[in-house]
């Protein structure tokens, strides 16, 4: 399912700028960053280059060169209108919405072994806020974490006429 997507030396690098600034303006702005569990800085400036680099990956799949945004979290979609980017570097991963996220939007799985980011499939977040799916793994706060095989099929086209 889905397809891979490989960025370049300039994409990663502008993913690991992103999540640099992402980290420096929250702590300027004393915000307490959404985690389900304690992080170092170490853990979590990989998990925000992974983040930023699923977000790329989607901007480059639909055709529209993409620069991930800096502390606008639920304010704002990812990319591409109404598109959410959940990425994992776990090659098994499941998709994970919040109890805070948009039923709405369209939420896309990244699998992030960069360079090469693979786009998995997705789902809106009505649907995947199912009792079946509905997990509480480190004890702080339920979210649904939607297996792979759950996701709806993902394509360039697809991602193309969602630009559009």
């Amino acid at each position: 399912m889905g397809f891979t997507t490989e960025l370049t030396l300039t994409e990663f690098e502008v993913a690991v700028n992103t999540a640099r600034l992402r980290i420096v303006a929250s702590a300027m702005q004393k915000l307490n960053h959404s985690s389900t569990y304690q992080r170092d800085l170490v853990k979590r400036l990989d998990e925000e280059v992974v983040g930023a680099c699923g977000e790329i990956a989607v901007g480059k799949a639909s055709g529209r060169w993409f620069v991930p945004s800096v502390n606008t979290f639920h304010r704002t979609p990812d990319c591409l209108g109404d598109v959410e980017v959940r990425s994992t570097a776990v090659p098994h991963g499941c998709l994970i919405v919040r109890d805070n996220d948009s039923d709405d939007r369209r939420y896309v799985l990244a699998i992030v072994n960069a360079p090469n980011v693979t786009l998995v499939g997705w789902i809106t977040g009505g649907e995947a806020k199912q009792p079946e799916f509905l997990r509480d793994p480190h004890g702080h706060r339920p979210s649904w974490f939607v297996p792979q095989d759950r996701l709806h099929p993902i394509t360039q086209e697809v991602l193309k006429a969602w630009a559009d």
